[in-house]
């Protein structure tokens, strides 16, 4: 055998290993970042629209809670049918 000439080269197991692991890792961080960014946006939306609707769905404390009675009774005599009422 020739001394000069070097031996033949060993894959390393690290080297193996470092070219499984870093894209794993790479693409975990990756997508824990994807999902922070969508999760933050969605939270946003949503809280905005929460509060272009406060001022539709705002209750107020007030109110007697016999006034919000007679209301909705009055809702209810506006959807019957007007024929039944002259059935008496």
């Amino acid at each position: 055998m020739n001394s000069t000439t070097p031996p033949p080269a060993v894959p390393d197991g690290d080297v193996a290993v470092g070219y499984v692991l870093v894209p794993f890792f790479l693409f975990t961080i990756i997508g824990i970042v994807v999902a922070v960014i969508m999760y933050i946006r969605k939270k946003k939306r949503i809280d905005r629209l929460r509060h272009q609707l406060l001022p539709v769905y705002s209750y107020d404390p007030s109110e007697e809670l016999n006034e919000a009675e007679q209301e909705m009774l009055w809702r209810e005599e506006d959807t019957r049918d007007p024929s039944s009422t002259f059935s008496r």
